[in-house]
């Protein structure tokens, strides 16, 4: 089994891609997860992706109607992904080779945004919820040794604000940001996802050295033109909030059940495996967005209020 992609995540997790995908998908992989911090020893959880077309076997199951089936450590789903619970620190999934995706009503080679978006950054959030941790559907910036974090819904344009300070700041997620119950911030180092309509905030020679005018008009509007690699600080970990900048209402009282909506609606799509891992007893998430956000709004040490 070939190990394609190993990093940790908050330093609390570590993430294993094994399998067989191909050229495309593995240059892909390594790119979004190129500037991650290297696993972690004792991690609290480790999260290990598969991706095979070999489905364990199970001897006792029970059908969950036509979606799935499992025993006592093992959730099969029809569509050939897997959930192994191998023990309390260590979950196993598995991805089939082809995979439905969107509309097309057909298999196709299973892209590198499914295994990124569809698997591995849903299960992240349940892993770090189970830290005391969260994902927020945010941007963040680190500037002398703090970090503000700017929240807001689809299209509201957190890219923007933060492409805009680029050469000034040290960028540390560009679409999710994480943060602790004690108000701590940690990077995501997601590559910026540059669509048609960011590419005039960038600076005119990074746009003419990555032909990405060019390659504005090759590219269909749903689709990322370039992938913006960000970096951080050598050593730098974690750092605390220093404002937390909902920009649909910056005069919400509510920013707990602000943050716990949008992550919903931007995952809801995982939810129905959520269930389901909860009913085979595979796994099962044991704290909530709204009171790490309420914990960590009132335990960060420098918030700005």
């Amino acid at each position: 089994m070939k190990l394609i992609k190993e990093f940790s995540v908050a330093q609390r997790i570590n993430v294993s891609v094994y399998g067989t995908v191909n050229s495309s998908c593995e240059s892909f992989l390594n790119m979004i997860y190129h500037n991650f911090d290297n696993t972690i020893e004792a991690p609290k959880y480790h999260l290990k992706i598969n991706v095979s077309d070999v489905i364990p076997k199970i001897k006792k199951t029970v059908e969950l109607g036509k979606d799935a089936f499992y025993d006592e450590n093992t959730l099969v789903l029809k569509s050939g992904h897997y959930f192994i619970r191998d023990s309390e620190k260590s979950l196993t999934v598995g991805i089939p080779t082809k995979v439905k995706r969107g509309r097309i009503p057909f298999k196709r080679t299973t892209p590198g945004r499914h295994i990124t978006d569809e698997i591995i950054e849903p299960l992240l959030q349940l892993l770090l919820l189970n830290c005391n941790a969260t994902f927020v559907h945010a941007s963040s910036i680190y500037k002398d040794g703090k970090v503000d974090v700017l929240m807001g819904w689809r299209g509201t344009g957190k890219t923007n604000a933060i492409l805009k300070d680029m050469s000034k700041n040290n960028i540390w997620s560009d679409d999710l940001a994480i943060i602790d119950n004690h108000g701590y911030v940690y990077p995501y180092l997601r590559p910026i996802r540059i669509y048609s309509y960011n590419i005039p905030l960038l600076d005119p020679e990074y746009i003419s050295k990555h032909k990405l005018k060019f390659k504005r008009r090759i590219t269909p509007p749903w689709q990322p033109v370039h992938y913006l690699p960000l970096s951080t600080e050598t050593g730098v970990k974690s750092a605390p909030l220093n404002e937390f900048i909902y920009l649909n209402d910056r005069t919400s009282k509510k920013l707990a059940k602000d943050a716990k909506n949008i992550m919903l609606f931007e995952q809801i799509y995982f939810k129905d495996y959520q269930i389901m891992l909860e009913q085979a007893g595979v796994f099962k998430v044991k704290n909530k967005v709204g009171h790490i956000i309420n914990e960590a709004l009132k335990n960060a040490p420098n918030l700005v209020k």
